[in-house]
């Protein structure tokens, strides 16, 4: 049978040059750097900026290439459906966000890179900007513990607002005949009912705004031992990465 861990497949070139654009563009800042450690290997959880092109491949990069952080990205089902955009999101360092490859990942020692809000916090709609939907999940955190790995928690800033939207998702989700549409088993499937309806923006060219990356100092949660308490530890996750998100975007305004 064939091993599946052998779907992590880093190109090194293939991650620098997949986010030379965003790069060039956004001139990303990190923060909190001290908190980095590639001798160990961590789950990394943050928030999704809108459409997930722009924040993850930078974040890959600069873990990979200038912190020598073995990391894959846990990614969205539909981007192994596509032929040839799959071996490049291989390549760039993500794999399926199936558990039974997180745990190839990490059985090789791989930190992972993990958006709890998954597809549904790409696809944001009006006056979600910086929103965590994250729903009831903490799968993830029970994964983490059966490794021993810490909890690396990051925010990302300045990418929920490179674009204004025109047509939010919600217009067609009120509409009678969209929600019958939704009720067609192979539609309904494959847009999730409506989860992941993408909102259309206005300008298709993203605005040039400045980004700035932060990472937290790690949290162990070796001695969590009920499923409440680690529920109990998510929201307060969801609460630090909110409070840092308006803590960084404080840093970036005065920067500015």
């Amino acid at each position: 049978m064939e091993n599946k861990a052998l779907q992590i497949q880093h190109h090194s070139k293939m991650i620098r040059y997949g986010s030379l654009l965003q790069r060039f563009y956004f001139k990303p800042t990190f923060l909190g750097v001290e908190h980095l450690n590639a001798d160990r290997p961590a789950m990394y959880v943050g928030n999704h900026t809108i459409y997930g092109v722009f924040d993850t491949p930078i974040l890959i990069d600069y873990l990979y290439t200038e912190h020598k952080i073995k990391i894959v990205s846990l990614g969205d089902h539909i981007h192994f459906k596509i032929p040839y955009w799959k071996d490049m999101v291989h390549k760039m360092g993500a794999i399926e966000g199936l558990r039974e490859y997180a745990r190839d990942a990490m059985q090789q020692g791989y930190s992972i890179l993990v958006f709890p809000g998954g597809g549904r916090e790409v696809v944001k709609r009006k006056g979600e900007e910086y929103q965590l939907i994250w729903k009831e999940r903490y799968g993830f955190l029970k994964l983490a513990q059966e490794f021993d790995y810490d909890i690396a928690p990051f925010v990302a800033v300045g990418g929920d607002e490179v674009f204004d939207l025109a047509l939010d998702a919600n217009y067609l989700l009120e509409k009678k005949w969209f929600k019958k549409l939704l009720t067609v088993p192979k539609i309904g499937k494959i847009l999730r009912h409506g989860d992941v309806l993408p909102s259309i923006p206005k300008n298709i060219i993203p605005k040039r705004v400045p980004f700035y990356f932060k990472f937290l100092p790690r949290q162990s949660i070796s001695n969590i031992k009920t499923e409440q308490d680690l529920i109990e530890f998510r929201d307060q996750l969801q609460q630090t990465i909110y409070e840092n998100i308006a803590s960084t975007q404080l840093i970036r305004d005065r920067q500015s």
